[in-house]
């Protein structure tokens, strides 16, 4: 891009989910920068009750990927600047073509299957202060302008996309204990190991386990300040 001219977003596709290996053909820039773009971020609870309590306090399970949104407008009908070439010529045909090709161009880097890879790309989308990795995950479009012979010349496209964070970045990033490693909590006045359990198992029983786990012979008199083991433990 020249200094000073305008930014075109760009999407690359790439094979894998640390976005090394650039896929052969599988770039595309945009013609039209959208107008805006959102994100949806989703955190998952579970509302399991556990015996003996009023109410379920919901249990946090995970944080979605965030997902972003899009709506591209592809046309070349003319009435826009610069998404035609100035060449006459060129300029009729590719108006003759209309969006389709680059529609299909667009849907090649962004949607199909890839036989090499058994999957989807992995997508990077550049613009600006935009720098998002991620996979497609819903895509339609719609025609809104044709010429006298039904070619379609104007199109939409909405676009979401899910975050793919690679695994080394995602370690870094959560820094904490799941639910499939040992935890350890500092006893407080009035815990209790049934009601411990249940906060790291989401099930009181394995409070029989712990107990195991710490040898404790007097597992219903627990001290304030007391370290108390949670093992991993296979769920049945």
């Amino acid at each position: 891009m020249a200094k000073g001219g305008l930014a075109k977003m760009k999407i690359t596709a790439f094979e894998d989910p640390k976005y090394q290996k650039k896929m052969a053909d599988g770039e595309f820039t945009v013609l039209i920068n959208p107008d805006g773009y959102s994100y949806s971020y989703k955190i998952e609870y579970k509302g399991k009750q556990a015996p003996g309590t009023k109410g379920a306090q919901p249990k946090f399970t995970a944080v979605e990927p965030e997902q972003v949104e899009f709506e591209f407008l592809f046309d070349k009908s003319g009435a826009i600047p610069g998404t035609l070439p100035t060449d006459q010529a060129t300029r009729d045909r590719e108006r003759e073509k209309g969006v389709v090709p680059d529609l299909e161009k667009f849907k090649k880097v962004v949607y199909d299957y890839k036989g090499k890879t058994h999957r989807p790309p992995f997508l990077q989308l550049t613009w600006g202060t935009l720098l998002f990795k991620g996979v497609l995950i819903e895509m339609n479009w719609t025609y809104k302008m044709f010429s006298p012979d039904g070619t379609p010349l104007r199109a939409s496209v909405k676009a979401k996309f899910k975050g793919n964070v690679e695994n080394d970045l995602r370690v870094k990033q959560q820094n904490d204990q799941s639910p499939d490693i040992t935890h350890v909590r500092i006893v407080k006045a009035g815990d209790t190991l049934p009601q411990l359990a249940y906060e790291i198992y989401e099930d009181p029983s394995y409070y029989i386990k712990v107990a195991a786990a710490n040898k404790l012979i007097n597992f219903r008199n627990l001290q304030p300040g007391q370290k108390i083991f949670f093992p991993p433990i296979k769920k049945e």
